[in-house]
């Protein structure tokens, strides 16, 4: 019976996928590179936190930030326009975890929880029969704001608990090699189910203090950044390397991502948690599986599009009541042909303290709007086409009037058709001493 089961849901998928490909004028059937993955595979998402896509040496950086993780991608399939739908963590996490924008899911504010009813991605796996774990050291993302929903282990690191005695006062986090040996003992079990594991590392955030043999770049803020860049390279190609070693590649999915980016003074600011400029809300996206072949996809994908990937990706249907607004880039992901017509991505940040801004892109052109921030910017409009200014510094609102009213009335419309299915706001009341973690983070002034 169950292999029955799992036979349907394959051709359920594999006609999905050929409809949708037949929709956008592509070829129906998927060619050669088609991932030959097992019904229900393991799946592993790698999150690095403020990681900014530009800064990857398979993003972009002329300097040598990531070796390993470029060598890597270089064997994977890597979406070079890949989006945050949200500048700072737990909106952005919510999002991937739930596939839902964060005007629907509520989630946008320092105090806001993850709402029980929300369907999120690790409870309808674990209902597949799926063993779910989490390896968290970002406060904003643990269980103390509802980010537990559906995982049978999460392991939020708590500094004061976790950190060894030698570990940098200044830091808010745990760093990676105190986690990976955890992350590793669980990889290395054997395991009855398939296995959804999802690895959320802080580095490289602010404070940016790398260990000094990784502190190549200089010692001003952005080379200290992309010395943590150079530490988190080596700790993850040692990660990628044992799974390969241990023969899980060949069975798993994998993906690298973050949640959002990070400025250096390049709109005025640092840090992120305020704008959505490129360099606070672009961020890498990388798929291994066995049997994809390695490639680049130029389409405008979200962090909102992986949880429907994944259900796709392990042949699994979501379930009513998973109301996700993503889509699936499973096609895609296996050919470059099967993009469809999807070219269109937003970005926000309703976080009162700090700012509340807005962006919508579609092809090149982005629109900005921000309605207020600290930077004591107010009711400001701003237009880029960024195939001419992939810095967004020339304003094209007024040379543009009719692209620019076009792209307001598209980004009114999104937002108000996810404000109009919103889950609805849970809050939590925060002790002092959550207020203390969170302004370590930079989320309260």
């Amino acid at each position: 019976m169950r292999a029955s089961w799992q036979e349907l849901r394959a051709w359920i998928w594999l006609v999905a996928a050929a409809v949708l490909v037949s929709a956008c004028g592509c070829p129906a059937v998927l060619d050669s590179t088609r991932a030959s993955l097992p019904p229900e595979p393991n799946i592993i998402v790698i999150l690095v936190d403020t990681l900014r896509a530009d800064a990857t040496g398979f993003g972009g950086c002329r300097r040598d930030t990531t070796p390993q993780l470029d060598q890597w991608a270089a064997r994977g399939v890597v979406f070079e326009k890949a989006t945050t739908p949200a500048g700072w963590t737990k909106p952005a996490v919510v999002s991937l975890l739930s596939g839902l924008y964060p005007a629907t899911h509520s989630v946008e504010d320092k105090d806001h929880v993850a709402p029980e009813k929300l369907l999120m991605l690790p409870e309808v796996l674990r209902a597949r029969g799926y063993e779910t774990a989490a390896y968290v050291t970002n406060f904003a993302v643990s269980e103390r704001f509802g980010l537990g929903q559906g995982f049978d282990i999460f392991r939020f690191f708590d500094k004061k608990l976790d950190a060894p005695p030698d570990a940098p006062r200044q830091l808010n986090y745990v760093q990676a090699e105190h986690v990976l040996p955890e992350v590793e003992r669980f990889l290395e079990r054997e395991h009855q189910d398939p296995f959804f594991l999802y690895l959320h590392l802080t580095d490289p955030h602010h404070p940016y203090i790398p260990p000094k043999e990784h502190l190549l770049f200089g010692t001003d803020a952005r080379g200290r950044y992309d010395g943590e860049l150079h530490y988190i390279d080596a700790q993850l190609g040692a990660l990628l390397d044992l799974l390969e070693t241990k023969g899980l590649l060949g069975t798993s999915l994998v993906v690298l991502t973050a949640d959002h980016g990070e400025e250096f003074h390049e709109h005025g600011g640092s840090g992120h948690g305020v704008t959505v400029f490129e360099e606070c809300v672009r961020v890498p996206l990388v798929f291994w599986a066995p049997g994809l072949a390695p490639g680049r996809r130029q389409v405008l994908v979200s962090l909102t599009d992986l949880a429907p990937t994944l259900l796709e990706a392990a042949q699994l249907v979501p379930p009513e009541g998973f109301a996700y607004q993503g889509r699936s880039l499973w096609p895609a992901v296996q050919d470059s042909r099967a993009a469809g017509s999807w070219n269109w991505s937003v970005s926000e940040l309703v976080y009162p303290s700090k700012a509340v801004t807005f962006s919508y892109r579609e092809g090149d052109e982005k629109l900005v709007y921000i309605q207020r921030d600290i930077y004591k910017r107010e009711d400001l409009h701003l237009l880029f086409d960024l195939a001419q200014d992939p810095g967004e510094r020339q304003n094209l609102a007024r040379q543009r009037p009719e692209r620019f009213a076009y792209l307001q009335q598209k980004m009114r419309a999104l937002r108000q058709e996810q404000l109009a299915a919103a889950v609805g706001t849970q809050q939590e009341d925060l002790d002092e001493e959550a207020i203390s973690r969170l302004r370590a983070l930079g989320y309260i002034d």
